[in-house]
């Protein structure tokens, strides 16, 4: 057996124990079947009480379907694999809630691939480790460039399309990173841009986040109709980003620090989340980028079919699929953050957030969001990620739906990435503002 299968063994061994906290399960649904408003109750505990609220209304229809990998822990580039092992027992979390070398102590200001690689739910901050292979997820295949749409959806059907760009750079968690020089103890930045329409052309958010647990994100704004670039508190994180149903931390789920909340885990159990069937190829270019092609086909929603008889904003064409989850409940620390306490349902095998459910500050439910995931991996395995064809966050007060179009034919995904980092600075982030 090679290090990486044994590391593999040790970590899905930890996983099956986890059936220690899931809940007991009424749900006996198959791959094959149809979950719709007539037998709803076969999907009952295994989704979010709102998701489920969504079928019993026929809003939604969910196709059963089964992964098209057998392991989904082993769709990762080469070196994140072998780190599965490396890592283990490496890091732990700091009093600030940070990530430390055991060893020395010290913040672990330059790792390879994701830091906490057993998850055990007696540990005190599983959670917190949990959600930091979330955030991990951008870093470990280095700098990352793609477009995406953010679409409004009324009951009535589509509103309008915004088109952006993302760009990100990464400064751990692969191994190139270990030649750049990083003073300011940079974890990333990032810089998202919208393109179009003309009415909000060049609207950009530029964040700098640090490895420091206790150093807050510089995040700056740009806003056309005044020319200016503005300093962002944390609390405009949870804003809703132009006009839309989603603000800047619901990007993959959440994309906050995380020592800005208090985290609790409710409990480990099976669930359906949204996968778009298949694994789909990265090929790489002559510059040595990895990027997908067009085999990746798009999702598809309600309000492109004149058939569909549901939500307008529900998907026709993925496959939902029991998995494990933790159920989290993530209370954010700033008194002034838009949101209440609010829940996420993250998976311990590919680090994704497949739904969260936000309250408002009073504790009123207000709105929910879930994400798509499929597998995107180069023939020879160098190159492999859980790719996110879509998130759609659905604010339920107003009968309102942001859709995310992201990873597809139209919109590809380019990992190692040429990117300047002089981008990144002031100067560099005003020749993306308009």
């Amino acid at each position: 057996m090679s290090r990486v299968s044994g590391c593999l063994g040790v970590f899905l061994i930890t996983f099956a124990c986890w059936a220690w906290a899931v809940s007991p399960a009424c749900a006996d649904v198959v791959p094959g079947d149809v979950i719709d408003k007539t037998n709803w109750q076969k999907a009952e505990g295994l989704l979010p009480e709102p998701v489920l609220d969504w079928v019993k209304r026929g809003e939604f229809i969910l196709d059963i379907g089964e992964l098209d990998v057998p392991d989904p822990t082993k769709i990762r580039t080469d070196y994140v694999l072998e780190a599965f092992e490396t890592n283990r027992g490496k890091y732990g979390i700091d009093e600030d809630g940070g990530v430390i070398e055991k060893a020395s102590g010290k913040l672990a200001t330059y790792l390879v691939g994701f830091p906490f690689t057993v998850l055990d739910p007696e540990d005190p901050v599983v959670v917190e480790k949990l959600m930091y292979n979330h955030l991990y997820g951008q870093h470990v295949n280095g700098f990352f460039k793609f477009r995406f749409q953010l679409i409004w959806v009324a009951e009535a059907g589509f509103e309008r399309e915004v088109d952006c760009m993302w760009q990100g750079a990464s400064l751990t968690g692969y191994p190139e990173a270990k030649k750049i020089r990083n003073p300011g103890g940079v974890e990333k930045y990032s810089i998202m841009v919208v393109r179009k329409p003309y009415d909000l052309a060049g609207t950009a958010i530029m964040t700098h986040r640090f490895l420091d647990p206790k150093k807050g994100d510089n995040t700056f704004g740009y806003i056309p109709a005044i020319r200016r670039v503005r300093r962002m508190s944390a609390a405009n994180r949870s804003d809703a980003f132009i006009g839309s149903d989603e603000c800047v931390d619901d990007v993959n789920g959440y994309d906050g620090k995380i020592p800005a909340f208090d985290w609790k885990l409710l409990r480990v159990q099976d669930a359906l989340v949204a996968f778009l069937p298949g694994v789909y190829p990265f090929v790489q270019n002559r510059y040595g980028e990895w990027v997908t092609t067009k085999d990746i086909p798009k999702v598809i929603y309600g309000y492109e079919d004149p058939n569909w008889q549901g939500a307008p904003w529900a998907p026709t064409n993925l496959e939902w699929v029991k998995r494990q989850v933790h159920v989290i409940e993530m209370t954010p620390k700033d008194k002034y953050y838009n949101y209440g306490v609010h829940y996420i349902w993250a998976s311990p095998e590919t680090y994704a957030c497949p739904f969260k459910v936000v309250n408002d500050r009073a504790g009123q439910y207000w709105k929910s969001l879930y994400m798509v995931n499929t597998f995107v991996q180069s023939a020879d395995k160098r190159m492999a990620v859980i790719g996110v064809p879509g998130q759609n966050v659905i604010d339920e007060r107003y009968k309102h739906a942001t859709v995310t179009q992201i990873l597809n034919p139209d919109n590809p995904w380019t990992m190692k990435a040429r990117l300047n980092l002089d981008d990144f600075s002031m100067a560099g982030f005003q020749k993306f503002c308009k």
